[in-house]
């Protein structure tokens, strides 16, 4: 089966999410200074030439161009200052995809990646007459119709009032064939404008269908020409070449930039949005005898979206457990916490201890030992830099490190007295075409779009399903969960796909369209998950049930934090059987996983980790799967992965002297920074070059490491571990 699968998606927020994104950095970004703007085949350059230079480290480009009879939609982002990775799908009009008359294909399309590596920055060592070099590839698997190799040299030059040119010189060979070169004019007097000129070197004689589109009478050496127009993040390049005009359109999305929307719909936490409190705090006898400005407190804190509270005052020190989806930022929700403890907490505290946790389970502490400090910097009297100096923060002890951590003040009765003023102790919420809603202890229920799509399929180009899901969380008791979802196809032609996989391994997954056909509605999951902390930086998970759509078992996994957060490893240890197609009994395929996990958070790149898991993988296959991502100041999170294993893949697009390995990118976008009120929520795609059954994984019921990592450890890690914590906007707001 040829295709491309979208996977583990979430849901269809992320077409919303596309609009909003547009509309995001339109608003907040009047003008985007860059390098240069991506070439007919997505990587930055010229017309079609790539050049040497670098844009902004986290800028992502999605673009399309049009050069008769390519028509091609592409994807770029500097991934990391020196380094641009890019992916396109091209399709070749007046070419058949598929010569067989059953097949509804139509035009033959490409998929392609590749990168441009810069070896040399303009101006190093001090030199200022050295230039920008690059080296790269472009289609570097696959089909590779379109497989370049280059090496770039490109220079900048002032022209005084005139304004600024480029001037770039490369070589390249197989389609970019031989020396190229080219220069590119922005005039000081209209800067959102630049001239480009280009000596063009394709090749395109050796191009799919060449002599049925003609372009085999293109010769390599044209000389191009463009004028363009950058308005805010929209970059448009109108271009003559010899063999006619061609388009060129990009819309750069700047990831280093932590929000997109103002959140104008932010306010404070007391009444009428005010951020300070009139009321006249306690002392210590009157906390203690009347237990109403506990429950005020319990009030305020559930109005706020904190949930799962847990508090208790004893001998001075006020401690508190917290949880929430509603918050980007776990720092941003211990700040509110504080500051709505601090209004009801006893003159004599002394101490405030704030401790983040998810799924019922401890992660980081906030102890703020010198409270006037604290409340020095919410009047605005105290600086941030005061107030890092006021705080520890360390990892979760499961036992309380203090008397009043290991206490509990809470009343079940009164508890839903409180509750019930602050609306019942139950949330919903409506936006990006789903719903929500969550009790005070997190039981939660929800229904949102979701969407799957197969690409280049020979029954046709694009298979797609579109449906709902329907899912809930119930929190049993305290770290034990209950998960099920249900999920339904609305509009869908995965099932129209007639050509079965010709996979010689257990088909683990390549059997998509099976499942399609023989069911619209479906238990997709339900299952129990047990979370425990026996130990500091030591966490534990036991899962029963249906884990995923393919699969139900039991398993286990068990993570470990090393101090600093620098490492982390993990062992996960599943027994499974194949669910059938209807999702209402098995198949006979039984297996078991065991992965084990390496993580490293990289110390010279912001954001990165590098991932190694090794184990047996779904199909019986042994081998190893390597991962690199990078989390982005926005949130937004790209990652790759790449699978070896001894699964021996040989049919097509594997073959007996080439098997095919497991490969693709993901990404998890948060919504917070696209939204005018903060969130925690997230959604998440990938996107694989084939739909096989090597190197696959089950879907975990909850990774802990995933847990770890965007639950704590990445605000933790961040900076002085207190970004939002004020709602400041010029201290890192939300």
């Amino acid at each position: 089966m040829l295709g491309v699968i979208l996977g583990g998606l979430a849901s269809a927020r992320w077409l919303s999410l596309c609009a909003t994104a547009v509309l995001g950095a339109g608003m907040a970004v009047p003008g985007i200074a860059r390098a240069d703007t991506p070439t007919s085949i997505g990587l930055t350059g010229l017309v079609n030439m790539p050049t040497a230079r670098a844009e902004a480290e986290g800028t992502w480009f999605v673009g399309y161009s049009y050069d008769k009879p390519y028509a091609t939609t592409y994807s770029t982002l500097q991934f990391l200052p020196d380094l641009e990775i890019s992916g396109r799908y091209t399709r070749i009009s007046g070419v058949e995809g598929f010569s067989s008359p059953t097949t509804d294909y139509g035009d033959y399309k490409d998929k392609a990646a590749g990168f441009k590596l810069r070896i040399l920055r303009e101006g190093a060592f001090g030199l200022d007459w050295l230039p920008d070099v690059a080296v790269g590839m472009d289609d570097i698997q696959g089909t590779r119709i379109f497989r370049s190799e280059f090496i770039a040299v490109s220079k900048r030059f002032g022209l005084g009032s005139l304004g600024e040119a480029e001037a770039t010189i490369g070589y390249g060979r197989h389609r970019i064939d031989g020396l190229y070169g080219g220069l590119r004019f922005r005039p000081a007097a209209l800067p959102s404008w630049a001239l480009v000129a280009e000596y063009d070197r394709t090749d395109y004689r050796k191009d799919q269908g060449a002599s049925q589109t003609g372009v085999d009478q293109r010769k390599p050496g044209q000389f191009n020409v463009a004028l363009e127009y950058a308005w805010g993040p929209l970059n448009l390049q109108l271009a003559r070449q010899r063999h006619g005009n061609s388009v060129n359109v990009s819309l750069a999305i700047p990831l280093q930039q932590r929000e997109f929307i103002p959140k104008v719909d932010e306010v404070g936490p007391f009444a009428g949005g005010a951020w300070y409190s009139a009321e006249a705090r306690p002392t210590a006898r009157m906390w203690r005898d009347d237990r109403g400005y506990r429950q005020a407190l319990l009030a305020a804190l559930q109005a706020e979206g904190l949930r799962s509270v847990r508090m208790a005052w004893v001998d001075g020190v006020m401690s508190l457990s917290v949880s929430a989806g509603r918050y980007r930022y776990p720092s941003r929700a211990v700040g509110r916490t504080a500051r709505l403890a601090m209004a009801y907490a006893p003159l004599e505290t002394h101490t405030l201890e704030i401790t983040w946790e998810v799924n019922g389970v401890a992660g980081m502490t906030w102890t703020f030992f010198d409270v006037a400090t604290l409340q020095r910097y919410f009047a605005g009297t105290a600086t941030r830099s005061d107030l890092a100096q006021s705080v520890t923060l360390s990892y979760a002890d499961p036992a309380g490190r203090t008397a009043a951590s290991r206490a509990n003040d809470i009343d079940a009765v009164l508890d839903a007295i409180a509750l019930e003023g602050a609306g019942g102790g139950t949330e919903w919420n409506w936006g990006m075409a789903r719903f929500s809603v969550e009790s005070h202890r997190q039981s939660s229920f929800g229904v949102a779009p979701t969407f799957r799509t197969i690409l280049n399929d020979p029954s046709g180009a694009f298979k797609y399903d579109i449906g709902m899901r329907a899912s809930a969380n119930l929190n049993l008791a305290r770290g034990l969960w209950l998960a099920g979802a249900v999920q339904a196809s609305v509009l869908e032609n995965i099932s129209d796909i007639t050509q079965p996989s010709n996979s010689e391994l257990p088909h683990v997954r390549s059997d998509l369209a099976e499942y399609r056909k023989a069911a619209k509605v479906k238990l997709d999951r339900l299952l129990i998950n047990k979370f425990w902390q026996p130990a500091e930086r030591v966490y534990l998970r036991a899962s029963a049930g249906l884990y995923e759509e393919m699969f139900a078992g039991a398993g286990g996994q068990a993570l470990y934090l090393a101090p600093g957060g620098r490492w982390a490893f993990d062992a996960a240890v599943d027994v499974l059987r194949q669910r059938d197609y209807k999702g209402t009994g098995f198949l006979d395929y039984k297996t078991h996983t065991i992965i084990g996990s390496a993580h490293y958070r990289l110390p010279w790149i912001e954001g990165a980790t590098a991932t190694v898991r090794a184990g047996r993988f779904l199909a019986g296959d042994l081998g190893a799967r390597f991962e690199l991502k990078r989390t982005f100041r926005s949130g937004i999170e790209f990652g790759l992965w790449y699978t070896r294993t001894n699964g021996k893949d040989e049919t097509s697009p594997g073959s007996p002297g080439n098997p095919y390995f497991d490969k693709g990118l993901f990404v998890r976008i948060p919504l917070g920074p696209l939204l005018t009120r903060d969130t925690g929520g997230t959604t998440f795609f990938s996107l694989a070059p084939w739909n096989r059954d090597v190197g696959q994984m089950v879907a975990s019921p909850t990774d802990l490491y995933d847990m770890a990592e965007h639950g704590w450890l990445d605000n933790a890690l961040d900076g002085d571990g207190l970004r939002g914590f004020g709602d400041i906007p010029t201290e890192d707001g939300p």
